[in-house]
C-alpha cells in the first residue's frame, strides 16, 4: 500500500495570537499571521508522519505528538476547564511537556518508515521553551512512499 512521508516540526510560539487566527490555524493551516510566526519560531524537527487514506494511519512518535497537539489545540476544555477560546495553541507546561514526552516515546507498534528524532532531543527543546505555545508544522512537501504490503494488517 502507498501513502505520504511528511517532516512535521514542533514549532514554538512566544507572541499574542489573536482567537481567530488560531481557530484558522487549526481548520485549514491558511492564516498569514500564523504562517509569518511559525516560519520565524524556534522549531523541532520531530521527524517523518505517515499519512494514508485509511484509519488509523500508521503509528509512530511523530504521529501521536501531531494528534495530541491536534486535540489539545482544538478541544481545550478537555484538557482545562477554563479555556476561554474553542481553539488555542497549547501553553508548554509540566504537563504537556509529560505528555509530550509519553506520546513520543517509541512503541512496538511503529510503523519502521516513520523516522523520529531522538526523545533526549525533544526534553531539550521542551526544556528550552517552557512557557511558549505550541503548534505542529509541515515544513516539506509529502512524498508518495510503499508503507509495506503488510500494512495495515501488521
Amino acid at each position: 500500500m502507498d501513502g505520504w512521508a511528511q517532516d512535521l516540526w514542533l514549532v514554538a510560539i512566544v507572541e499574542d495570537v489573536p482567537d481567530d487566527e488560531v481557530r484558522r490555524w487549526w481548520n485549514c493551516k491558511e492564516t498569514d499571521f500564523l504562517d509569518d510566526l511559525v516560519e520565524v519560531a524556534p522549531g523541532f524537527r520531530l521527524g517523518t508522519i505517515l499519512i494514508t487514506a485509511h484509519d488509523p494511519e500508521p503509528g509512530s512518535p511523530t504521529r501521536r505528538v501531531s494528534d495530541l497537539m491536534f486535540l489539545r489545540g482544538t478541544c481545550p476544555e478537555e484538557f482545562n476547564q477554563d479555556a476561554s477560546a474553542p481553539y488555542v495553541l497549547p501553553l508548554l507546561d509540566a504537563e504537556l511537556r509529560s505528555a509530550l514526552l509519553a506520546a513520543f516515546s517509541p512503541q512496538p507498534e511503529d510503523h519502521p518508515l516513520a523516522e523520529a528524532a531522538p526523545l533526549g532531543e525533544l526534553a531539550e527543546f521542551l526544556d528550552g521553551h517552557e512557557g511558549a505555545r505550541l503548534t505542529t508544522d509541515s515544513r516539506t512537501e509529502a512524498v508518495r512512499v510503499s508503507l509495506g504490503a503488510e500494512w495495515p494488517n501488521g
